[in-house]
């Protein structure tokens, strides 16, 4: 792929992060992947830390990080992922804005600044989903889904063995992982958005706490433009599958009702 690069500014990014009761583990994997971000001089970045009402208060030990451009912002009230993500959308003034997870961690910075400068040179684009890889074997997290239905989400929870050809075809496995493609039900782990168009949609809808928020964002901004698959930028994530035990279930379960409520009922 060849890219332009001298025909193209400064690029200033926004970053926002949401945790809630995170890891050690996962806060020093964010500083680390702050470090490597701002290593890019070719362009400008905001980093968003929002602490969502952690009990007790989420630590974050910046003395040591020796950077300017990170911004902590701490909540009362854990409203959900969406409205952690929401509440710094006012602060935000980038020209792309990344939504992310405490526990991805970004070693493909080339790939990074390719999905970036992709996005700069295709006006139309107007949200960017990566490769996204398992951290403890490096496996693809097939994670380019088709718009989901009560049945897909079903055999989803119940695991990969039932209905295999069905879950194939949900996470789009025929289409291969190996080209750009439209996404559309993007993850929310890792999104790269136009910051003008994310404020247009007012972020992600805030009625779910947990689950399907990523599904409704992708739906709302794809009418403002592309949203794509895009595997020449890999991100590895630890990803801890909650709606797949009873805890997690009843939030999931919620979430699915506001989503098809709003969206129309889709079975089969």
């Amino acid at each position: 792929m060849v890219l332009s690069e001298n025909k193209l500014k400064k690029i200033s990014i926004s970053i926002s992060i949401v945790f809630y009761n995170s890891s050690e583990k996962d806060v020093k994997k964010v500083l680390s992947t702050l470090k490597k971000l701002n290593s890019l001089s070719k362009f400008t970045f905001s980093f968003f830390l929002i602490d969502n009402a952690s009990t007790p208060k989420l630590h974050l030990d910046l003395e040591n990080l020796q950077m300017q451009n990170v911004y902590i912002k701490r909540l009362e009230v854990n409203n959900g992922f969406g409205a952690g993500h929401n509440a710094v959308l006012g602060d935000l003034n980038s020209d792309f804005h990344i939504i992310m997870n405490p526990d991805i961690d970004i070693e493909d910075l080339d790939g990074f600044v390719k999905a970036v400068y992709y996005m700069q040179e295709h006006k139309n684009i107007v949200m960017l989903s990566p490769l996204v890889r398992n951290e403890t074997d490096g496996d693809i997290q097939y994670l380019n889904r088709k718009l989901p239905t009560v049945f897909d989400l079903f055999i989803r929870f119940l695991g990969p063995n039932i209905f295999p050809k069905r879950h194939a075809s949900f996470t789009k496995k025929q289409d291969g992982y190996d080209h750009i493609q439209p996404a559309e039900n993007a993850t929310g782990s890792f999104m790269i958005i136009r910051t003008y168009n994310l404020k247009k949609v007012q972020g992600f809808d805030t009625s779910y706490f947990m689950y399907f928020e990523d599904t409704d964002l992708t739906r709302r901004i794809s009418d403002e433009g592309k949203v794509i698959f895009f595997p020449y930028l890999t991100v590895i994530h630890g990803w801890r599958r909650d709606n797949h035990t009873l805890k997690g279930l009843k939030p999931m379960i919620i979430s699915m009702v506001k989503y098809f409520n709003k969206w129309g009922w889709k079975w089969i």
